[in-house]
C-alpha cells in the first residue's frame, strides 16, 4: 500500500514549483507543508489569473508542519530540549 507520501512526493515531482511550500525538517527529514500556504493558489497563464487544486492537493498528501527559523520542526525542537534539560541535570 503507498502512503500519502509517497504520493505527495510523487505530485512534486510532476509540479516542482509547489515545493515552496513544503517544509522539511534537517533532523528527522519528515516533511509537510508550510501553514501559511494560501487556502486557495492561483495561476496566471497570460489569459489572466485563475484558481488551482494546488493547496487543494498539498493539504491532501501532506500534514501541516511548523520549522523554526534552523529549519527544526516542532517534534525535533521538543526532543532537543529534552535532552538539553538532562544534559544540565548530570
Amino acid at each position: 500500500m503507498e502512503r500519502k507520501t509517497d504520493k505527495g512526493m510523487d505530485y512534486l515531482r510532476e509540479f516542482p514549483k509547489m515545493k515552496k511550500w513544503i517544509n522539511t525538517c534537517i533532523c528527522c527529514g519528515k516533511s509537510g507543508y508550510d501553514p501559511s500556504m494560501p487556502e486557495v493558489l492561483t495561476r496566471n497563464c497570460g489569459q489572466g489569473e485563475f484558481k488551482t487544486a494546488f493547496a487543494r492537493y498539498i493539504r491532501d498528501y501532506f500534514q501541516e508542519m511548523n520549522v523554526n527559523e534552523l529549519g527544526i520542526c516542532e517534534e525535533c525542537q521538543r526532543v532537543q530540549g529534552k535532552l538539553q534539560g538532562k544534559k544540565t541535570m548530570d
